[in-house]
């Protein structure tokens, strides 16, 4: 189990790994992306059998995790831009556990990383804590929606968020590919949801 200073930074760690564990049984053998990798502690507990790639904005965080991930190659980078224009390995899994908002990262990492056939990603999404606090929140695709200070009119939105705005924008963005798998839950505002895609240019793996 994680040490007490990393329980404080996971709400609900637990239901994390519970999340990830159902969904790994898709992945392929490959490298994980671990964009926002703090301190390493779900690689640590899920990936270690994986190489690591990943970066954060936080030096003394990045010094940790890799400490912690031997095998691993960790950045001091801004995770909304691709940190790894060297690195062309497949990529068999991500991991967007932002801070808020994981989705700059995602477009970021669909543009410019080499995917293997099938990709399992997981992502935190914290977008309901702006839409019910200040009234202004981000889509996925980065526009600004909402006016601030005017919770109201985000409230029918915020129960059908999942289901209306994040996965038909996601599933349009990422076709062809097809979505094999899906997971999510919602704890304090933050939503939690892993998928597994598939490229249909390729077929099955």
């Amino acid at each position: 189990m994680p040490y007490e200073r990393e329980l404080v930074q996971h709400q609900a760690y637990y239901r994390k790994l519970l999340m990830r564990r159902r969904l790994l049984r898709w992945a392929l053998d490959g490298p994980v992306y671990l964009p926002f990798c703090g301190d390493g502690d779900i690689a640590v507990d899920l990936y270690s059998d994986r190489t690591c790639y990943g970066a954060d904005i936080d030096s003394n965080r990045v010094d940790t995790a890799r400490l912690r991930i031997p095998n691993s190659d960790l950045r001091v980078a801004d995770c909304d831009d691709w940190p790894l224009p060297d690195i062309s390995v497949p990529f068999t899994l991500a991991d967007f556990d932002a801070y808020a908002y994981p989705y700059a990262a995602f477009r970021a990492f669909w543009g410019e990383a080499t995917k293997a056939s099938r990709l399992v990603m997981f992502f935190t999404d914290g977008e309901g804590q702006a839409m019910m606090r200040r009234g202004e929140w981000i889509t996925p695709d980065g526009d600004h929606v909402g006016q601030y200070g005017n919770v109201k009119i985000n409230q029918k939105t915020y129960y059908q968020y999942f289901s209306t705005v994040v996965m038909p924008w996601f599933e349009d963005y990422v076709s062809p590919w097809r979505l094999l798998d899906r997971f999510r839950y919602t704890v304090r505002n933050l939503l939690y949801w892993g998928a597994v895609i598939e490229d249909g240019k390729q077929g099955k793996a």
